[in-house]
């Protein structure tokens, strides 16, 4: 879902998108995670549509090379699609989840405006069963109801993504906006007979691969894309509780929990699977909404254990050796390009959730480290969220070429992970963490891999170290004194 006519060196791109100077953090602790919605906020336009003002978000945003712009906008431009359109549920409601959490955190009433204004764009792709379009073609909102990617015929990607903004909008817009929250909870509840049908085939489990998967998620085995729907159903569930509600909650949350394969030193090293056929970071959201829905209360323990499992195993793993955007369960190869933010998002905000559901501060540590990845911590050393503008970039392709396009996706995946990143001292301290190349080292009798990382925080400089202890079935997140412990003790392999 991102546009690439323009790729640029990485190095060019670092030079004009550097962030603060670590030692002198700004005050106010958004921006010193590097958050900032200018951006995301040029990408939006309002449109009156029937009377009512509805907001969308365009899709892709590229550099023209020009600079200082009458308009403001400093030489970007709009990029719509010829098959798709200008703008879609997908981003729409991502965005909407975006500056509703920032109104609820921060009273900010242009982002209450924005949130409720696309919660109405999102609303306006409703079919008349309940289910959901995915693109408009024109800031007149004609509806693509041909595109493969927008038709509103079974449980999709925007469906999901429409009930994860729509639920959001139920519980935070409860008192700022009655009528609105309302209008929310309806739209979902208009889904759920279309969940209750998916729901039918609980507890059927098929062998796919060689692998027990459940088949009651979207498209049977779609967990990726049933994670985000059960964030929506989690929120609206918390908003305007019901026994069915509840129900659903529990038994996609069964679902997901129960898709998770392997160990950490065992393929597929303990992830959540995102579909019968393999692992890919982007959309992967169990870990978080797991989190989410135990946190409600909703789930029996095995929802929040495997949550944390994939955390301690999987997550550990990209921290340790590098982020993965894919891992093919047929060949059990590894894709490592190309890497976007839509990659790193469910890691770290699932790592801030189980902070918040645990208080285990290691997790919060690792979300911090999961961040620094948008500001160089990434095999391009590359700044991927540029604080001063809030652009989020399109990719990185390869150790010496990333995408410097800034869409939606990229731009509202970043915002969003270090908005909640930046909720925390405990992980926001690590959001600048330089990382150092990985070692295979002995430690207590053991063959282990470690990376370490050095953070300059308002503290003062910080030293964090992840380590894979597979020989012990485990890992392990050393910072301060415990880490300087562990290296002085641990030695390199010959």
């Amino acid at each position: 879902m991102r546009h690439s006519a323009f790729l640029l060196a990485f190095a060019v791109l670092a030079a004009c998108a550097s962030g603060p100077p670590a030692s002198a953090p700004p005050a106010d602790p958004l921006a010193a995670v590097g958050f900032n919605l200018d951006h995301l906020d040029f990408l939006g336009e309002d449109v009156v549509h029937e009377g009512d003002t509805l907001r969308f978000i365009h899709i892709y945003a590229e550099p023209t090379g020009r600079r200082s712009q009458p308009d403001g906008t400093d030489g970007w431009t709009f990029v719509g699609d010829d098959d798709e359109g200008i703008a879609c549920v997908d981003d729409a409601a991502r965005a909407a989840v975006l500056y509703l959490r920032h109104f609820e955190r921060t009273g900010d009433e242009a982002s209450r405006r924005h949130g409720a204004a696309l919660l109405r764009f999102v609303r306006h792709l409703q079919a008349e069963s309940g289910l959901f379009y995915n693109f408009v073609w024109d800031r007149d909102l004609r509806i693509n109801v041909e595109h493969a990617n927008s038709v509103a015929d079974d449980v999709s990607w925007w469906t999901a993504r429409a009930v994860w903004a729509l639920g959001e909008g139920a519980r935070v817009l409860a008192e700022a906006d009655p009528a609105e929250a309302s209008a929310a909870a309806e739209a979902v509840r208009r889904v759920e007979p279309h969940l209750d049908r998916l729901l039918a085939r609980y507890p059927t489990v098929a062998d796919e691969n060689g692998r027990p998967f459940p088949q009651w998620l979207i498209a049977g085995t779609a967990a990726d894309a049933t994670s985000e729907l059960l964030l929506g159903l989690v929120a609206l569930q918390e908003a305007d509780p019901t026994d069915a509600g509840a129900r659903r909650v529990r038994l996609f949350a069964e679902g997901l929990a129960r898709a998770r394969f392997g160990d950490l030193a065992t393929f597929p090293y303990g992830g959540h699977a995102s579909w019968a056929g393999g692992w890919h970071g982007w959309g992967n959201s169990q870990t978080q909404s797991l989190a989410e829905a135990a946190r409600l209360g909703a789930t029996g323990p095995e929802a929040l254990a495997s949550a944390e499992a994939e955390a301690q195993t999987l997550y550990a793993r990209l921290l340790v050796e590098g982020w993965l955007h894919n891992l093919d369960y047929a060949t059990g190869e590894p894709q490592v390009f190309e890497q976007i933010a839509y990659d790193v998002r469910p890691a770290a905000v699932g790592l801030v959730r189980l902070f918040e559901a645990t208080d285990d501060p290691r997790y919060a540590v690792m979300a911090g480290l999961a961040a620094a990845w948008f500001h160089g911590a990434n095999p391009a050393a590359a700044t991927m969220a540029d604080p001063a503008t809030g652009r989020g970039y399109d990719g990185i392709l390869s150790p010496d070429r990333v995408n410097p396009n800034a869409g939606a996706e990229s731009t509202i995946e970043a915002q969003l992970a270090l908005f909640e990143v930046g909720a925390h001292p405990e992980a926001a301290a690590w959001a600048w963490a330089a990382a150092e190349p990985p070692q295979t080292l002995r430690w207590d009798g053991r063959t282990v891999r470690a990376r370490t990382f050095t953070s300059t925080a308002a503290s003062g400089p910080g030293l964090a170290v992840v380590v894979l202890d597979p020989e012990a079935g485990a890992s392990h997140v050393f910072t301060g004194p415990e880490a300087e412990r562990f290296l002085a003790s641990a030695t390199p392999t010959p």
